[in-house]
């Protein structure tokens, strides 16, 4: 019997989706120990933090994949040898 679901082993995709989760939940819980002023302006600038760090990493994880992709098209473009027996 095999799951339903595909076995994702991704280190990028677990890595992006903690992040994506458990950052803004412990953001609000230091904010919640700062004094009142500050909170709303460290949460704030926290988020925008966090959403920069997630778009820099998914362009840098398309950049990657394209790299790749890329590279392994040009060797078998490259090599056009014609046998003449």
């Amino acid at each position: 019997m095999t799951p339903t679901t595909p076995k994702n082993t991704n280190l990028f995709n677990c890595i992006f989706v903690s992040l994506a989760i458990f950052t803004p939940i412990l953001m609000v819980i230091v904010a919640g120990m700062l004094p009142e002023g500050s909170r709303g302006a460290m949460v704030v600038t926290g988020h925008k933090f966090l959403a920069a760090i997630l778009g820099l990493a998914l362009v840098l994880r398309v950049v990657y994949e394209l790299g790749f992709t890329h590279a392994h098209k040009r060797p078998a473009e490259g090599r056009r040898d014609s046998v003449i027996a």
